[in-house]
C-alpha cells in the first residue's frame, strides 16, 4: 500500500535522493511564492504525485538553483496580455505558453500578477480539455469513455455529436481516479503536470 506524504517524510533512516524532471521544475516555478508554506505544499504534491518522498529541503534546493526571485522574463506587450486574458478561461498554461511563444513560468506569473483565474470551471472538464491535460487525442479519450473507464455524462443531456453539438461532461473527481488508476499509460512529456497536480490535490 502506498504510504502517505507524511510517513514518507517523517519515517525513520534517510529517503533516497529524487531525480528531478524539468517538468517538476516547472511546478516549483509556477507554486513558490517565496514561503516555507509554498515550498511544503510543493514537496507534499509532488510525493503524491510521483510516491517517492520528496522533501521540504529538495524542494528549496531547486529553488535555489532556479534563481526563482529573479524574473528574466521579456516584458509582456499590452497585445500578449489582452491574448493572455482571453485564453486563461479556456486553455492551460503550457497550450497558451506554446501559443504565445513564452515559458510555462513567464504565463503563469503574469497571469497571477493580473488576479487572472486559470479556469472558470473547477468541478468538471470537456474531452477537448481532457485530451490537453493528458496530451492524448480525441480518439483516445473517446475509447477510455466508451469502455467506461473514464467515467463522463452529457453535458445538459445533449450526446456529443460528430459535427461538433454537445459535448462530455467529465467530473474532477473522476478524471483524478482516472488518472489514478492509469498513471502507468500516461507519457510524461505531453502530460500536462501543472494540472494533474491541481486535479490529484482534489479531495
Amino acid at each position: 500500500m502506498r504510504m502517505t506524504f507524511s510517513e514518507m517524510e517523517y519515517r525513520g533512516g534517510s529517503s533516497p535522493k529524487h531525480h528531478w524532471l524539468e517538468s517538476e521544475r516547472d511546478i516549483v516555478r509556477r507554486d513558490y511564492d517565496g514561503t516555507n508554506k509554498s515550498a511544503q505544499l510543493i514537496a507534499e504534491n509532488l510525493s503524491h504525485m510521483t510516491g517517492e518522498c520528496v522533501t521540504l529541503n529538495a524542494v528549496k534546493g531547486q529553488v535555489s538553483k532556479l534563481g526563482l526571485a529573479i524574473d528574466k522574463s521579456r516584458r509582456w506587450t499590452p497585445k500578449e496580455t489582452d491574448a493572455l486574458t482571453e485564453m486563461i478561461t479556456e486553455y492551460a498554461p503550457l497550450t497558451i505558453a506554446k501559443k504565445l511563444h513564452r515559458s510555462v513560468n513567464s504565463v503563469v506569473l503574469k497571469s497571477k500578477r493580473l488576479g487572472l483565474s486559470r479556469r472558470v470551471r473547477n468541478d468538471w472538464y470537456t474531452q477537448k480539455e481532457v485530451c490537453e491535460i493528458l496530451g492524448v487525442d480525441h480518439r483516445k479519450v473517446g475509447k477510455w469513455i466508451e469502455a467506461q473507464e473514464l467515467k463522463a455524462s452529457y453535458h445538459h443531456g445533449h450526446k456529443p455529436q460528430k459535427n461538433g453539438s454537445g459535448y462530455w461532461h467529465i467530473e474532477r473527481k473522476d478524471l483524478r481516479d482516472f488518472i489514478q488508476n492509469n498513471s502507468h499509460g500516461l507519457v510524461g512529456r505531453n502530460v500536462d503536470l501543472f494540472q494533474i497536480v491541481d486535479i490529484l490535490s482534489y479531495s
